[in-house]
């Protein structure tokens, strides 16, 4: 319809009505032109001003749309339907103040005008009045009660203040009234990830993606209950979704980084961990979240770098605070790191782990040093409630005022690194009416210096001699001085108090090189012995002890003296490899009854719930311990890599280790 009939008049009401049809035919250059031609002829035609600010508004021209509109309200002050429409435009416009005066405006001609309710609710808590805001939804639900729209802007300002509880019953009135509301899905998905229920978050993000993949929010909150069950795979097909439908949001970058850190995929964290600092720089969990990775990755620098940045921001960052108690500690550093645990932990060490389907709430009294359990993979999270306790920030009363628990799993790991915990232990156990696992009594008496007179006399087993070398010895006598006033003779082991995993594990195989060694802090001096195979490659296997039973875990063949599974690059090597494997499938054909029964000698020996030992085999076949005690690591391997082969080990390690807790916690 290019060409409008109009009366010879030109009857403004002709045009606009032309206009209107060819806008509702989406013929827009067309509507735009007669609109023009209405307001010429009459510039205070209000139905014509609104129709027009509609159309552009429509058309993504805001700023046109608020000044048509603002024609319309100063021509119709008591129009309250206008009113709305101006506060909304305002709303988009981030004019909180105008659009909340706008809303109470419109709703103070019109109390029914449901949309300045709901947009009041949305403005005021997105201007941080949460009070208002609440009080507004509170309203809006009341007046209102069969509009789910409501309903969302109530929970969205219960969110706000921290109700989640409040605000999950506000989510689910809106489903209820509208099924497919997608919005309300999500919101109630984060809700509950919010409150640790993270299976329900993943069913309310999953069904709010069936109503709308294109959700980018939805994507996020389905990935953050994926993490939160410790299935980083998923997470990171959900955030990668997130991420490519709006790859400008920080905190979808920052979760899909904790993700791919979860999954030991170092690079690609850093990578997101980086954008999201790209896209807010002042994102505190970021940098705390960069320097675990650069801490895992051994970068120190770095890692203390990102994890001081973190604190400038968010004086109150844990993970960072714990990031760099861990540098300091390692340098020596022992005052400054002391600060950065008290400020982790001084008034919150207690944190509740709740699983939806757990089985048990167990309690883990844990240090803030180093030398805890490495539980994680042992129970799991999404199988077990955990409470993780720092028991050396404990007061006097803490003990019997725990959240209720089915037992007791003894975290702390090092004797060497619990003398804090071990006042408030003493306590806790005075009142404690639950079973105790790994009891502190035994754990203290794997210090690594008692090993030969725990261990040395079981048939078929070498405890090396060893010795606790002080830091004023070595500065009185020098470190070699201060070996041989210990009877001991290179060549020399010498590692640090708390060390594990080979860490800092120098080995000295002359007097000479033992005196070159600069060293500060006591230090373990182990005398060597070469266990070296015929074929010139070094073995350490690692056995772990379930309620003192033996469980095969790995397996690592290196040409280097000091070995990790890791270093020893096994896996481009099928024949090492496939040595692994036949040690985790039958470790009685690998190693010969003697040294089996040898080694189940030394799990009665610990007698510990849950141990470790890392050892060697010597050429007359006696076992040559490395450590045996608490702190020994077990992990899954990546499902689709050149060691998936070992998941079969450490599935039987995690039942074995899941079916004792179920035992120990009976009645």
């Amino acid at each position: 319809m290019a060409n409008v009939a109009v009366s010879a008049s030109g009857a403004v009401d002709d045009i606009v009505a032309a206009a209107l049809e060819q806008h509702q035919a989406g013929r827009h250059e067309e509507a735009e032109r007669l609109y023009r031609r209405a307001l010429e002829a009459d510039p205070r035609d209000p139905t014509a001003l609104y129709l027009y600010g509609l159309m552009v508004f429509e058309a993504g021209r805001t700023d046109d749309a608020v000044t048509l509109f603002e024609a319309v309200v100063a021509l119709r002050p008591n129009h309250a339907e206008a009113q709305t429409t101006l506060a909304r435009l305002r709303h988009w416009n981030g004019e909180h103040g105008a659009a909340t005066a706008g809303y109470r405006q419109a709703l103070a001609l019109d109390p029914d005008q449901a949309d300045a309710a709901v947009g009041l609710a949305n403005t005021l808590r997105e201007s941080g009045d949460i009070a208002a805001a609440i009080e507004a939804g509170q309203a809006a639900a009341a007046r209102f009660p069969d509009l789910a729209a409501a309903w969302v802007a109530l929970a969205a300002a219960l969110v706000a203040a921290g109700d989640r509880q409040a605000a999950i019953g506000a989510y689910r009135a809106a489903i209820d009234l509208d099924p497919g509301l997608a919005a309300a899905r999500t919101g109630l998905a984060l809700a509950l990830l919010d409150i640790g229920d993270a299976d329900a978050a993943l069913a309310s993000a999953a069904a709010a993606l069936d109503l709308d993949p294109s959700l980018a929010e939805a994507w996020f909150a389905r990935g953050a209950a994926a993490l939160a069950l410790r299935r980083p795979d998923e997470a990171i097909v959900a955030l990668e979704w997130a991420s490519s439908i709006d790859p400008s949001r920080a905190a979808t970058q920052l979760m899909l980084g904790n993700a791919y850190a979860e999954a030991d995929r170092a690079d690609a964290a850093e990578r997101c961990l980086k954008a999201a600092l790209a896209i807010d720089p002042g994102l505190a969990a970021a940098h705390a979240s960069l320097g675990t990775v650069y801490l895992r990755a051994d970068d120190k620098a770095q890692a203390e770098r990102c994890s001081r940045q973190a604190l400038a921001l968010d004086p109150d960052m844990l993970v960072a605070h714990q990031n760099l108690a861990s540098l300091l500690a390692e340098q020596g550093r022992a005052v400054e790191a002391r600060r950065h645990r008290d400020l982790a932990y001084s008034g919150r060490n207690l944190f509740v782990e709740p699983a939806p389907r757990s089985r048990l709430t167990v309690l883990m009294p844990s240090t803030a040093e180093s030398g805890n359990v490495p539980l994680d993979h042992l129970m799991p999270r999404d199988r077990f409630s955990r409470l993780r306790w720092v028991v050396e920030y404990a007061d006097a009363d803490q003990a019997q005022a725990l959240p209720p628990y089915d037992l007791v799993f003894n975290a702390i790991g090092d004797p060497d690194l619990a003398g804090p915990t071990e006042a408030p232990m003493r306590r806790f156990l005075q009142v404690c009416r639950r079973p105790v696992l790994n009891a502190p009594d035994a754990v203290m008496r794997t210090r690594r210096d008692a090993a030969p007179a725990l261990l040395g006399e079981i048939d078929g087993v070498l405890a090396p001699a060893i010795a606790r070398i002080s830091a004023a010895d070595v500065e009185r006598l020098g470190l070699a001085g201060a070996v041989e006033q210990a009877g001991l003779e290179p060549p020399i082991l010498i590692r640090p108090l708390g060390s594990h995993g080979g860490k800092d594990l120098r080995l000295a195989r002359t007097e000479a090189e033992l005196e070159a060694l600069e060293v500060s802090g006591d230090h373990y001096a182990t005398v060597f012995h070469d266990y070296r195979s015929p074929d010139g490659y070094f073995r350490k296997y690692r056995i772990v002890f379930i309620d003192r039973r033996p469980y095969p875990y790995h397996l690592a063949i290196s040409r280097d003296w000091l070995v990790h599974h890791q270093s020893a690059r096994m896996g481009a090597d099928a024949a090492r490899r496939a040595e692994e494997q036949r040690f985790l499938d039958d470790p009685h054909a690998v190693l010969g009854a003697a040294a089996m029964t040898a080694i189940g000698e030394i799990g009665r020996k610990l007698d510990l719930d849950y141990a470790g030992i890392d050892f060697g085999v010597l050429a007359d076949g006696r076992v040559l311990v490395f450590e045996a005690n608490a702190t020994m690591l077990v992990h899954p391997e990546a499902h689709d890599g050149v060691f998936a082969g070992k998941n079969r080990a450490v599935a039987a390690i995690v039942e074995a280790f899941e079916a004792m807790l179920v035992a120990a916690a009976r009645p």
